[in-house]
């Protein structure tokens, strides 16, 4: 089974609601289920927002396709014209008077539950599920408002059954199974990966980090501030982790662009930071509830200078979970800031994952914290990995100044004389950790092999996999972007026939980043416009 449900209507009229219910449904009946969801970026209106909702009994990794559904339900009458020409069946007030049976059972704002009860009947899907769901949403304290929607629910569905033929049976597939959205994944890897202090300014599409860390991180030990704005923000993660505790922020592109200066302070003070990176379109606010992949270039040199740093791109939901991982432990034992660069359509689509907490390693490098020699101390001792002892504040002997100005490896600062040999010896030590970096950074995912490799990184990984697993392509997915170290997969990509780059920026940022490395891109396959890729028009255009 592979099924595609449309919920479109106004925001406002409990399309979001709808669809996490329905998505929560199945993935707990067993199935794999994706969501992903369009919306304006205004509270109530625009009336064709909507929901899309894919269920398989086989592992899944995007919404599918674009410009077919199953099942489009339609809660207002612009929706239903938007899209009742994609769909093979139709839930709407001309099928089922879903208006009235929700006014008589006390509020007319319920016809988004009674949609699900005819739903049900169409698919043959037994409303008990839902109405499980339903309670397990309200709760102990909204048990009549509980009582009253699956009152709605019930008489839908006994209203569509006497109406419609069932196309199909669903029924339970097997146990159930972990239902998350990629933001919900990050900030539970970080909890996970031993994060203990988060802040952040709310930006769409970071915000939804913040908002599940401000309600379950303090449960777990972990400080969550919302300051007065991104420059504040990442100040305070770079001094907790000064102080010695795994810190993060996260922001949009814009809110990015105010962390600059920090983000290099953090290189020169050689502290681990970690910066969750969530894309949208641009430029300035651009479209700030559309995906698009248009700050790579960005996050491979932010701020000004050179610097050694790290960026990492998790491909799948799932992934999220443990990139954050990675990210913490790259920081900390190179003692650099690490971008995780996501996008829209990562952090706000859904998806039953795996979770595994023994996936979880904790590498937390030269952080010393018994009593020091403090005359041989040195903090930015040059090493030959580059990577100096580090201490953190109250540690005996560990004493030593902390500036952005060029230093010495005690941390005195040297601008107020000139000291060429000290600043050459201190920017090649910082330097040579890219090398060491790059070591751990893993190669593509390589998937298949034939004359054409499709090429995606970050989040288009996900509709390409769908892709690739209906049609047999060979695939190159990036997770871990720089340092990039080049291997095998080079050779391979550059014996194909072809190459295409598949990725939701205007100019193929990141095949301009390949072709600077010497890897072959024979072509550019782009989006530009708010959407992530369908696996429809990955037909066509690959």
């Amino acid at each position: 089974m592979d099924l595609t449900i449309r919920i479109s209507g106004a925001q406002g009229e409990g399309v979001e609601t709808t669809g996490r219910t329905l998505a929560s449904v199945f993935a707990r009946m067993g199935y794999h289920v994706f969501g992903y969801r369009q919306y304006g970026s205004i509270i109530k209106g625009n009336p064709t927002m909507f929901y899309q909702i894919r269920v398989s009994d086989r592992k899944i990794y995007s919404h599918g396709q674009w410009r077919r559904v199953d099942v489009l339900i339609a809660l207002n009458e612009t929706a239903l014209a938007a899209y009742r020409g994609m769909a093979r069946y139709i839930i709407s007030e001309k099928e089922v008077p879903l208006s009235e049976i929700a006014t008589k059972h006390g509020n007319r704002i319920m016809r988004n539950v009674a949609s699900l009860g005819a739903l049900a009947a169409l698919l043959g899907l037994n409303p008990k599920h839902i109405a499980d769901q339903i309670r397990k949403e309200f709760g102990e304290r909204g048990e009549k408002i509980a009582e009253a929607n699956i009152a709605v629910l019930e008489d839908a569905y006994n209203f569509a059954s006497s109406k419609f033929a069932p196309v199909a049976e669903v029924e339970r597939l097997g146990d159930p199974r972990v239902l998350m959205s990629g933001a919900e994944a990050l900030a539970l890897g970080s909890v996970m990966s031993g994060m203990k202090f988060y802040a952040a300014y709310p930006m769409t599409p970071a915000s939804p980090i913040l908002h599940w860390l401000a309600e379950w991180g303090p449960k777990f030990g972990v400080a969550v501030v919302q300051p007065e704005d991104e420059i504040a923000a990442i100040n305070m993660a770079i001094g907790a982790s000064y102080a010695g505790v795994r810190a993060a922020t996260g922001t949009s592109g814009g809110g990015f662009d105010l962390m600059h200066e920090a983000f290099g302070l953090a290189a020169m003070l050689e502290t681990p930071v970690v910066v969750f990176l969530a894309q949208r379109g641009g430029p300035s606010t651009g479209l700030p509830t559309e995906t698009e992949q248009s700050d790579l270039l960005m996050a491979l040199s932010p701020s000004h200078g050179e610097y050694p740093h790290a960026v990492i791109a998790p491909r799948w939901i799932e992934e999220g979970l443990y990139a954050p991982a990675k990210a913490f432990n790259i920081a900390e034992k190179y003692q650099v800031p690490v971008i995780v660069l996501i996008d829209l359509y990562f952090t706000e689509s859904l998806a039953t994952v795996e979770f595994d907490p023994h996936r979880f390693k904790i590498e937390r490098g030269e952080l010393l914290q018994s009593p020091l020699v403090w005359e041989e101390y040195k903090r930015y001792k040059i090493t030959e990995s580059g990577v100096s002892p580090r201490t953190i504040p109250g540690v005996p002997g560990g004493m030593h100044i902390a500036t952005s100005d060029e230093h010495d490896e005690r941390g005195d600062v040297i601008t107020d004389r000139h000291l060429p040999e000290v600043r050459r010896a201190m920017h090649d030590k910082r330097m040579r950790k890219l090398a060491k970096i790059a070591e751990e950074m893993e190669p593509p995912l390589i998937k298949s092999d034939g004359d054409i490799y499709a090429v995606g990184w970050g989040s288009t990984s996900m509709p390409l996999l769908d892709y690739s697993a209906e049609r047999g392509i060979g695939l190159a997915l990036f997770r871990d972007l720089y340092p990039m170290r080049l291997d095998s997969w080079a050779e391979r990509l550059n014996s194909a026939k072809e190459v295409v780059v598949v990725e939701v920026n205007y100019r193929g940022q990141f095949a301009d980043y390949l072709s600077s490395k010497g890897v072959k891109v024979t072509r550019r396959v782009l989006k530009w416009w708010g959407e992530p890729f369908s696996v429809d028009e990955l037909r066509e255009w690959i």
